[in-house]
């Protein structure tokens, strides 16, 4: 049986945008809300259509473009929320780093021409009228907003500083980017500066996002998992509180991603975040523990992305078994619960597992 009770901001049948906030303030709302990580993207055949005639970037820096990939996804399924279309490394391409990408048809990586190698490296970043130069991404936020509405949620989003000095560092996505992490060693006051400066850079496009319209923001700290404790609290944690404490001052709530961060949930529980995404390796029982007294007011996560591969009926199944397991057990301040996968959409994942997974959530 699910789990319902009255909480501060509770109101039977609320709209998807109330939902939302509602679960990321620590509450429980009328069911639980569903958004999914990379729901617009190259499984769907409308961004393939797009991507067929336009660059990534010129997407990105299109409004009329961006909204209408952050659409698709809302136009066929049951989602309480839209999240802007863009790329994490819009910062390092803001910089005059040189980031390039495939043509959207494969699993191409970034390439990032001009690596972060040494002082006079750093020095090299062009910072002049860097808002400007970033302003393509709070108007996409806002023609997103005006083009969805007041009803549905809105997310905002930006990489974290560690994940960005990973590509600025090697020049590509690498899995063990032995680059960056041997920096960390190697060049440790480089290192502080570079995330220091990353983290200020991504905190004023967030605020910006959230200027513009978005109503939470997540951050994506995709290779935090690399890293282990002590050099994640080290280096990782305090560019990462550097980023989220103005957005907090601004009472937004702030998702936070790490992949393969189970080991570090208690450093996150540190970072000043309102929300702890989980990836499919982690269980919530863990991970309440873990947080419990921290800042942290809600959950997000955790289904494995590949479980959608199986099919429609499978995928319903393992949808049933997350939202099971996230209902399980409580930890007081800690009951807000938004349902998503444990990473983004893979390319080729059945459209219609996604539906079934998204009609699964909102059925209850």
């Amino acid at each position: 049986m699910t789990r319902r009770f009255e909480a501060p901001g509770y109101v039977p049948g609320m709209i998807p945008r109330a939902r939302l906030l509602t679960a990321l303030q620590g509450h429980v709302p009328d069911r639980t809300p569903i958004w999914l990580m990379r729901q617009a993207g190259r499984y769907l055949p409308g961004y393939r259509e797009l991507r067929a005639k336009h660059g990534f970037w010129e997407v990105c820096r299109t409004p009329e473009l961006s909204t209408r990939v952050a659409l698709e996804p809302l136009a066929r399924y049951p989602l309480d929320a839209a999240i802007v279309f863009s790329d994490i490394l819009v910062i390092p391409e803001a910089l005059g780093l040189g980031v390039s990408f495939g043509d959207g048809k494969g699993g191409e990586g970034p390439k990032i021409a001009k690596p972060l190698r040494s002082a006079e490296d750093l020095a090299s970043w062009n910072r002049e009228d860097l808002p400007e130069r970033l302003g393509f991404l709070p108007r996409a936020v806002a023609h997103l907003r005006a083009a969805i509405g007041e009803d549905r949620g809105l997310l905002g989003f930006c990489g974290a500083p560690w994940t960005l000095l990973c590509y600025t560092v090697d020049g590509s996505s690498k899995d063990e980017f032995l680059g960056a992490r041997c920096l960390l060693h190697t060049a440790p006051d480089l290192a502080h500066a570079a995330l220091r400066e990353l983290a200020d850079i991504a905190g004023a496009l967030l605020l910006a996002q959230v200027d513009a319209g978005a109503d939470a923001v997540q951050i994506f700290d995709t290779w935090g998992g690399l890293l282990d404790r002590e050099d994640y609290a080290r280096f990782a944690l305090p560019a990462l509180q550097r980023l989220t404490a103005p957005i907090v001052a601004r009472g937004v709530p702030v998702i936070l991603y790490v992949r393969g961060g189970g080991h570090l949930l208690p450093l996150l529980g540190q970072s000043g975040v309102t929300c702890i995404s989980l990836d499919w390796r982690t269980g919530f029982e863990e991970a309440r523990k873990a947080l419990a007294g921290s800042s942290v007011r809600a959950l997000q996560g955790n289904l494995d992305p590949v479980r959608l591969f199986a099919g429609p009926e499978a995928a319903r199944r393992a949808t049933r078994a997350v939202l099971d397991e996230a209902r399980a057990g409580t930890t007081p301040g800690l009951d807000g619960f938004v349902f998503n996968l444990g990473h983004g959409i893979l390319p080729g994942t059945p459209p219609e597992a996604v539906a079934a997974v998204c009609e699964e959530v909102v059925r209850e």
